[in-house]
C-alpha cells in the first residue's frame, strides 16, 4: 500500500519530474525479434504494428563503403546464401554481395525473401514516420561511420527532428564513437550503453542524454541517481513479464525488448500514442537540466509518524530586469525522516507563475536532488533548485509573480 504526504509551499519557481521524463518508451529490439527475424521490414513492421515507439536498427559497414543493418560483424549467424558472399566479416563483402543473401531464412522458410537493409532503405520505407533508435557497432574510425550516419540524417530531413523530438536516438558502446558524434552537432541526443553507476552517469553527463544499461543491473537507486544527473535510463534486453514490471517500478525511461506487445500491455493506457513518446521525453530532460541551477536555500513543514517532510522558506528570485534575457534562479532545501523502505519526494506539475490573469512566457521549474531513498533515513536533505526563464522581448507586469507547488513524500514499502 502506498504511503503519501502532500505539503504545500508557496514559491517562484516550478517542478522538474521525479524521473527523467514522464514516460516509458517502448524499444523494439532489432525490431519484434521475438516473433521475427531481426533486422528485417518483417521484424519492424511488426513492431511498430505491435506498439513500439522505437524500431533499432545496428549499423555495420561494407567494403564499399555502405551502411547496412545488422548486429553481428560477420554474416554466419543471421544471413545464409552462397558462402563466397554470406560468410564472414561484413566489411569484406560489397554491398552487391550481401543482397544475394537472405537474411530471413536462418529464422523460418517464411522469410526467405527478407534481405539485410541498408539504413539508407529503412529510411526510404519509413520516411519520418516512425522513430529510430541507431547503434553504432564497434565502429572502426577509419570507416567514417559517424559521419556516413549524419549524412544520411541530413539527406532525409531527419537531424533537426532528432536535435529537437528524439526523432532519432544515437547509442553505442563506444564512447569514442559518440564522442565523434558530439564533436559533429553537440545537439544531438547520444546515449552511451554500458553500467549505470557513478562514474558513468558523470562521465555521459558531459556529451549525452542517456544510459542504456544491461536489465540485470539496474537498480531503483542507480535509476534514481541517473535522473537526479538528468539522464534518461534505457536497459536492454528485457523480454518477460517479470522483468518488465521490475523495470517498470524502477521508474526507468523505457527499455529495449524483443516483444513490444508484453510491454505494451503492462504500460496500458499510459503508453504514449504514435510519435508522441520521444517527443515528450526529449521535452522532460530539457525542463529537467535547465533545473540544474543550485542556489542554497531553507524549507519547511511536516509530515506524520513514519514520513516527515520539513519545508523551509519560500524561494524567491527577487525582481526581474526588463529588457533583459536571464535564467533567473533561487533555491531551498527540504529534510526528510522516513522509516519505510523506500521513498520519494516529488512535487505537483505548477505550469507557470501568475500575477493577476498574466502569466510568464516559459514554465517555471524545480529539481529534486537527491529526490529518492532506498531505504531509512534520518534528516536527509534535498536540495530544491528553482530556475525562471525571461526573453529580453517578455512584458512584464508590475507586481508579484507566484505560484504554489505541493511537494509530496510517499513510500510503498512502508
Amino acid at each position: 500500500m502506498k504511503k503519501t504526504l502532500a505539503l504545500g509551499l508557496l514559491a517562484l519557481a516550478c517542478v522538474a519530474p521525479a524521473q527523467a521524463s514522464a514516460v516509458q518508451l517502448n524499444i523494439g529490439h532489432r525490431g519484434a525479434s521475438g516473433t521475427r527475424p531481426e533486422h528485417t521490414f518483417a521484424a519492424y513492421d511488426r513492431a511498430l504494428a505491435l506498439g513500439a515507439d522505437y524500431i533499432e536498427q545496428d549499423l555495420q559497414v561494407t567494403s564499399d563503403g555502405v551502411l547496412v543493418v545488422l548486429h553481428d560483424g560477420t554474416l554466419n549467424r543471421t544471413v545464409r546464401g552462397p558462402a563466397e558472399n554470406c560468410t564472414g566479416a561484413v566489411d569484406t563483402k560489397t554491398l552487391a554481395q550481401i543482397k544475394t543473401c537472405s537474411a530471413g531464412e536462418w529464422f523460418g522458410a517464411e522469410w526467405a525473401g527478407e534481405k539485410v537493409p541498408t539504413l539508407e532503405e529503412v529510411f526510404q520505407r519509413y520516411g519520418k514516420t516512425v522513430n529510430y533508435y541507431i547503434e553504432t557497432k564497434t565502429p572502426d574510425p577509419e570507416d567514417d561511420m559517424e559521419t556516413k550516419l549524419l549524412a544520411l540524417l541530413d539527406k532525409y530531413d531527419l537531424r533537426n527532428a532528432s536535435i529537437n523530438d528524439w526523432q532519432v536516438l544515437i547509442q553505442s558502446f563506444s564512447a569514442d564513437s559518440l564522442k565523434r558524434v558530439h564533436a559533429m552537432d553537440a545537439r544531438l541526443p547520444l546515449v552511451f550503453l554500458g553500467t549505470l553507476n557513478a562514474a558513468s552517469i558523470q562521465s555521459v553527463r558531459e556529451y549525452g542524454v542517456g544510459i542504456g544499461p544491461s536489465f540485470g543491473g539496474v537498480t531503483q537507486a542507480n535509476v534514481a541517481a541517473a535522473h537526479a544527473a538528468c539522464l534518461n535510463v534505457h536497459p536492454y534486453t528485457v523480454n518477460t513479464d517479470a522483468d518488465i514490471a521490475r523495470m517498470l517500478s524502477y521508474g526507468v525511461d523505457g527499455m529495449f525488448t524483443n516483444f513490444p506487445e508484453r510491454l505494451e500491455a503492462q504500460l496500458g493506457a499510459a503508453a504514449a500514442p504514435g510519435l508522441t513518446g520521444p517527443k515528450t521525453a526529449a521535452a522532460d530532460l530539457r525542463r529537467c537540466r535547465g533545473e540544474q541551477k543550485d542556489v542554497p536555500a531553507p524549507v519547511g513543514g511536516t509530515v506524520g509518524a513514519t514520513l516527515s517532510l520539513t519545508l523551509g522558506t519560500p524561494g524567491t528570485f527577487g525582481a526581474f530586469t526588463p529588457g533583459v534575457e536571464k535564467v533567473y534562479t533561487a533555491s531551498t532545501k527540504a529534510t526528510v525522516v522516513s522509516t519505510a523502505g523506500d521513498a520519494s519526494l516529488t512535487v505537483a506539475d505548477p505550469g507557470k507563475l501568475t500575477n493577476g490573469t498574466f502569466t510568464l512566457a516559459s514554465p517555471l521549474g524545480v529539481a529534486i536532488t537527491p529526490n529518492a531513498w532506498t531505504g531509512p533515513v534520518s534528516n536527509a536533505e534535498s536540495v530544491i533548485a528553482f530556475t525562471q526563464p525571461i526573453a529580453a522581448n517578455e512584458p512584464l507586469r508590475t507586481g508579484t509573480y507566484a505560484k504554489t507547488l505541493t511537494f509530496t513524500l510517499s513510500t510503498t514499502n512502508p
